[in-house]
Parts: structure tokens; sequence; C-alpha cells
């Protein structure tokens, strides 16, 4: 009986030994999760965990029947070496007990070897939300052009049918590609008006840089308005422009009059033959109200210092921007005939106060030397100054005639005009002498007062183109169609009383008013 209780509790213990193993397994998982960063066992290969398991099953044999499993690893794991039989109580079996290695003994660190995580908690207050991420820089297109001012021909500049003219535009680059030579100026749509389908740019126009792009324009034949519509194009043939994505055109915008004028030459319908400089240099034309260097501008109905608004032409010539600046324009050799005179009505813009200017006309024979013909100061006072200059001794011989002025005070007040400056036929007397429509006038006027013709006095006399079949004044009962009408503006007077008369050429037509 004692030996089959020896051998059940051996086969209870037999049955133990793989259970604890992997208990001990099971501890040793758990340990190297919680304790990660324990440092190995130099000196042990890794089965050093089971020998020592076993080695203490195998020697717990020997102990008391009551010491515990727990007891023993406890033991075990303090280092305490175990007590040795001097009996064995298995006389059939004889075991080997390699001595225990004790485990080793760990200093776990105080404060563990990751970061402490901080917990922030919301409020009640909403935090804001992050600012939108900055935009992303736009790429500037290869070929973009900027509109900066018009050179010459600003919008509504009046022309005769059939002008020629220059419009200039100032464009900037403001692109990322350089302009070459293979750039042009081309049109787009629109009116035009005889100018090449492409125009090569001056030179090269790097970016941020700024050009003058050039064509030669003529004003179409009859009276109207009308606009041509200009791009740039690239050495592809691409198009491109102005506006925020380079595809919108620039342009040129004129407006056309028919003026048929009575005179045998009229300086200001002819502004563009003549040659037009400063000191600087020459000047387009027409020029630009802004210009520094001066300009010249053809004016209809231009309203003169006195007040009066005409219905006549006239040129408006600014000196450059400088004290004694100038301004000068050479016209094309005209031959004089017997019997011409030079006239004109000289003055100040209106409302041009501080405007003081000299006009002076000369003239050219071919191959001689430039003479005077005389000048005249003019200040802004309401008064305007006739000019009438017989030419009869320059008669049969080409004469090329020049006109200047002079800013002798404020210069961007120097607007100075020549009203109607022409080449007439004259008399020695008062040019409108033996004039049949200034004859037929006065006849008539002196019929209405019924007093002889010789008591009323012809005043002031000048060339008119009317505008409409009342020859400017509206009538009764009357409906005055649109048309142009060449014919005379014919001031007289009886003792205190004043009349305007409006003629044909012929003075077949004669409305009259009292002043």
């Amino acid at each position: 009986m004692v030996n089959n209780g020896r051998l059940t509790n051996l086969g209870i213990i037999i049955i133990a030994v793989p259970l604890i193993v992997i208990a001990c397994v099971v501890i040793a998982l758990i340990l190297s999760v919680f304790l990660p960063n324990l440092p190995p066992r130099q000196e042990d290969d890794p089965n050093s965990l089971y020998t020592s398991a076993a080695e203490t099953i195998m020697a717990d044999v020997t102990l008391a029947p009551t010491r515990t499993a727990e007891a023993q690893l406890t033991q075990t794991a303090q280092g305490t070496p175990l007590p040795t039989q001097t009996a064995p109580l298995f006389p059939t079996a004889t075991f080997a007990l390699a001595s225990a290695t004790p485990f080793p003994t760990y200093n776990l660190p105080t404060s563990p070897p990751y970061p402490t995580a901080t917990w922030y908690y919301p409020t009640s207050t909403q935090r804001p939300p992050p600012p939108p991420p900055p935009p992303s820089p736009t790429a500037v297109p290869c070929d973009w052009a900027q509109f900066v001012k018009d050179v010459t021909v600003p919008d509504g500049t009046l022309f005769m049918p059939g002008s020629n003219f220059t419009k200039v535009w100032r464009l900037k680059n403001i692109g990322s590609c350089t302009w070459t030579a293979s750039y042009a100026l081309v049109f787009s749509s629109g009116d035009k008006m005889g100018g090449k389908n492409v125009n090569p740019l001056p030179g090269v126009v790097r970016p941020g840089e700024t050009v003058d792009v050039a064509v030669d324009l003529v004003a179409p034949g009859q009276p109207g308005k009308f606009r041509g519509y200009w791009m740039l194009s690239n050495h592809y043939g691409q198009v491109f422009g102005i506006g925020a994505n380079a595809s919108k055109p620039f342009w040129v915008d004129i407006q056309v009059r028919a003026v048929s004028s009575p005179y045998n030459y009229d300086f200001a319908l002819n502004m563009c033959a003549a040659t037009w400089r400063s000191s600087n240099s020459n000047l387009p034309c027409p020029g630009s109200a802004n210009s520094s260097n001066g300009f010249v501008q053809l004016l209809f109905d231009p309203v003169l210092e006195n007040g009066r608004q005409e219905n006549e032409q006239a040129l408006l010539t600014h000196p450059e921007q400088l004290a004694n600046g100038f301004i000068q324009g050479k016209y094309p050799f005209y031959r004089v005939q017997n019997g011409d005179h030079f006239v004109a009505d000289v003055g100040c813009m209106y409302n041009s106060h501080g405007c003081d200017v000299t006009f002076i006309l000369t003239y050219q024979v071919q191959n001689d030397i430039v003479r005077d013909l005389g000048s005249w100061r003019e200040v802004y006072d309401g008064q305007m100054t006739r000019i009438d200059v017989d030419l009869s001794f320059l008669a049969d011989r080409q004469v090329s005639f020049i006109l200047s002025v002079i800013n002798n005070g404020k210069p961007s007040a120097a607007n100075a005009i020549w009203f109607v400056p022409s080449i007439r036929k004259g008399t020695t007397g008062p040019w409108w002498e033996g004039v049949r429509a200034v004859t037929v006038a006065q006849q008539f006027i002196a019929q209405q007062l019924g007093v002889p013709p010789d008591q009323v006095t012809v005043t002031y006399v000048e060339e008119a183109v009317w505008t409409d079949t009342c020859l400017g004044i509206p009538q009764q009962n009357q409906v005055c169609a649109p048309a142009l009408i060449p014919g005379y503006r014919i001031l007289m007077s009886y003792g205190n009383r004043k009349f305007e008369a409006h003629t044909d050429l012929r003075g077949d037509t004669v409305f009259w008013l009292e002043l």
C-alpha cells in the first residue's frame, strides 16, 4: 500500500509538471508585456527557464508533502537554495539534481520610458476654425498687354472725309515673355480704315517695359462714327491683348464730319497735311491733350474766349509745357493767286484763364529762307483779333505757310485758337465788299426797317457752314432739315439797333434776327 501510494503521488507529480511549465510560460509572457525594457539575461540561453523550472519540480519531490508548489516557486524566485535529502523517498529511482540558478534581480525605472500624454478637455467656449491656407500663386501668362494711353487720336477725334492720320497706342508688357520683332500689331474687327492687317512692333519689349505701337489709317469717305479693334500677335501667330485674360482688344474711335469749305485753302481742315513740331521733337497729328510736348487738334463748333460758340472749324494749338514753349506747323506748298488774303481770328479758348500767347505767321518760298508776315500777342480778355494779310505780292509763287504759337504765361492755360485760318479772296477795303450775299442781306434789313440801304452799316462778316436749311436761325412753322450749306454770318447796325443775318453763298436765302 505504501508503494502504491508513492506511485500515485509520482503520477500526480508527472501530470502536474506540464501544467506548471505552461503557467511559467504564461507568467513570462505577461512580464514581457508589462516590462518591455528589462535587459535580457546575457549569461543564460533561452531554455534556461524551462531547466530551472524542471529542477525546482524535481526538488519538490524530496520536500514534505505539506509544502505547496506556490511556496516552492517563491523560494526559487528569491534565490533561496533548496535543502538536500539524506535519504531518497524512492529507492528504485535515482534523480541527479542540478544546482538551481537564481533569477536575476531587476531595478525598474522610477518613471516610464515613454512620454506622458497630456489631455485637454474642451471648454464651453468653442474655438474659432483655423485660418484657410494662403492661395497658391497664379502663373503670369506669357503674352499679356496693358493699355497705358492714347498717344494720338483720342476717342471721338474729328476728321474730314478721307483724311490721313496715324493712330498710336502706348502699351505695357505685363506678361512673362519678351516681345520681339516677330510680334506685331494686327487688325481684329470693326472698321479697318485702310490700315494694314499686320504691323510689326518697332523692337524688343521686355516684361515691365512700354512701347508705342502705330498704324497709318484713313478716315472713311462718309460722315459718321467709326471704331476699329486691334490686338497683338506673337511669333506663333497667336493673338492676345489686354484685360484680365489678355483677350480684349484696344481700339481707335473717330468721327467723320463732311464740311465743304468755301475758301481757297483751309488750314484747319488740312491740319494733318502740315508737319508739327516743338523744341523736343516732331508731334503727331492730331495730338493728345495730355501731351507735355504740345499738341494740335481740329475743333468743330468751338467756344471762343468771348463765350460765343461758333459753328465753324478751328485749330487748337497748345505749346509744349514749358515757359516760352512753342508749337509750329509747316504746311505744304500752295500756289498763291492774285487777290489772296490770309484770314483768321486768333485768341484763347474759352475758360483758359492765364492764357498769354503770341501767334506768328511766316512763309517760305521754295529754296529761300523763312520770312515773317506778322505776329499778334493775345491774352485771355474776352476779345479775339482778326488777322488779314494781303498775299498779292506772292502771286503765282509756290509758298509754304508756317503757323507758330509761343507761350508767354501759364503753360497749362496756353490754349491758342486759330478760328477758320484760311486763304480767301480779298479787296483793298473790307474783304466782303462786292460779295453778293452781303449786299443782299444789307438791302433786306434796310427793307425791313424802311430805310435806304446805305443807312445800314455792315460791321462784321465771316464765312460759315450752316448745318440745316434754316441756316442756324429757327423759323416758325418751318421744318429745319439737316443740311450742310456754306454761306456767311453778317452783323449790321442801324443807329443803336443791331442785327445778325445768315445767308448762303449767293444770298439767295437770308434769315435774320435782331440782337
